[in-house]
């Protein structure tokens, strides 16, 4: 029951990485994306406490739909101030992608 609402929460909460900031889409059809800071926001949209969030960021990791990117020389300068062991820059891999564009389908069905 635990593990469901973790992929709930981590879904959720992809979607809300992928609506609030724009490194984390395309900047190209022919490009990667550009590595993003989530913020305190991404969390309280997708409705998550703390606890939440980091199970949730630890199974799209382990999943391999979010991948750790370059930390910034100071983590302060991005102004999010989010920070956890997973790290506080990622990218969405094609495995997370794929995943939002099952939830667009779903919900336009």
């Amino acid at each position: 029951m635990r593990e469901d609402q973790t992929v709930q929460d981590a879904t959720v909460l992809l979607e809300a990485f992928s609506a609030n900031h724009l490194e984390a889409r395309m900047v190209s059809p022919y490009g990667m994306d550009r590595p993003f800071s989530p913020s305190w926001a991404d969390a309280e949209q997708a409705g998550l406490n703390r606890g939440r969030r980091d199970a949730a960021i630890k199974w799209l990791v382990d999943k391999n739909m979010l991948e750790r990117a370059e930390e910034p020389e100071n983590p302060h300068d991005t102004g999010e101030e989010f920070h956890s062991k997973y790290g506080s820059v990622f990218r969405i891999t094609d495995a997370g992608r794929e995943l939002l564009e099952e939830v667009r389908e779903r919900r336009q069905a």
